[in-house]
């Protein structure tokens, strides 16, 4: 079946050599087709689709380095597709579940579904194999991020996934009640009302970070992307805008609050706003998404006003790193 374009494909089973049978036909007729082999997968199916697959078909790929929070791995995904494709050709990607981001599982959902709207051109067949045992109840939202199916016949081509949805479906999903986070009924480490000066924010923020969960890096990147949000609000909102930032040992949360009426774009700031020219602007969105876990927008309780949550959820040595729920 020939598709145009990114063709996403879930094939749910665990990431070893009984699952490398079942997807070695497809990945043979797309070879057939001239289309090599990426495999950025752990390392039981990676050596199995090796030792059955023509080495010079086959590419490695270290799967952190499409790891991380969304923004990061979808350049992550940007990057590797372009250093490996050819013009009039396609290329055969495969990736799983036991490989998703250190950063978690929802920021790994994340990627999953909006790898259908930022690779919607790029003419890749991408093989996601989905384990059971590792996602649990994760399981049904992964397989709703892949319009096409694998099914369990070795020799079937994939089939259209009923259950798929929109990622901005999926995205809003993730969180179901975008409100206040039981941390905002404590007093906040920092609080701004109606922000004046750019500059003493910054110094305030950086002063309320400074002995926080962050390292010094996390800390100046969130100091910028609240500044890009408060800039933000104060262009496109209506005044005041007011900062509001809490400090814990597992979570760091800041809410900007104008009385503007807010967006709900779920797609936008995932890439820069005018591709790989920086130097023309339109990168607040992107650049905020890439520092924080998560950027989410809702209206204030009294519904006169928006609030953009900003939270990172710091890791700990004892965190399992991938887990699932």
């Amino acid at each position: 079946m020939q598709v145009e374009g990114y063709r996403h494909v879930a094939h749910r089973g665990a990431p070893d050599a009984g699952c490398a049978q079942h997807l070695l036909p497809a990945l043979r007729r797309g070879l057939d087709g001239g289309a090599p082999v990426l495999l950025a997968c752990s390392p039981g199916l990676r050596t199995a689709l090796e030792a059955q697959l023509a080495p010079a078909a086959v590419h490695v790929v270290d799967p952190d380095l499409l790891a991380g929070r969304a923004p990061d791995a979808l350049a992550g995904y940007t990057s590797v597709l372009d250093r490996f494709t050819a013009p009039g050709t396609r290329l055969q990607l495969i990736t799983d579940s036991d490989c998703q981001s250190t950063a978690g599982v929802v920021a790994w959902l994340q990627t999953e579904a909006l790898l259908n709207h930022v690779l919607v051109d790029r003419p890749v067949d991408h093989f996601c194999v989905l384990d059971p045992a590792r996602l649990g109840d994760d399981l049904t939202t992964a397989q709703s991020c892949h319009p096409w199916l694998l099914p369990a016949d070795a020799d079937a081509d994939v089939v259209g996934n009923q259950g798929w949805r929109e990622p901005a479906h999926v995205l809003r999903s993730l969180w179901t009640e975008p409100g206040p986070d039981p941390v905002e009924a404590t007093p906040p480490t920092l609080e701004v009302a109606d922000v004046g000066s750019m500059r003493e924010l910054r110094r305030a923020l950086a002063g309320a970070l400074a002995d926080g969960p962050l390292d010094p890096d996390e800390a100046e990147d969130l100091v910028l992307a609240i500044d890009e949000v408060v800039v933000n609000a104060g262009e496109h909102g209506m005044p005041p805008v007011d900062v509001r930032l809490w400090v814990t040992e597992h979570r760091v949360l800041c809410a900007v609050a104008d009385r503007g009426p807010g967006f709900d774009e779920p797609l936008a700031g995932y890439g820069p706003a005018h591709g790989r020219d920086l130097s023309v602007g339109g990168m607040g969105l992107w650049l905020a998404r890439r520092a924080v876990d998560r950027m989410t927008t809702a209206p204030l309780r009294d519904g006169d006003g928006c609030v953009v949550r900003l939270v990172i959820d710091p890791r700990h040595p004892e965190d399992d790193p991938g887990s699932g729920s």
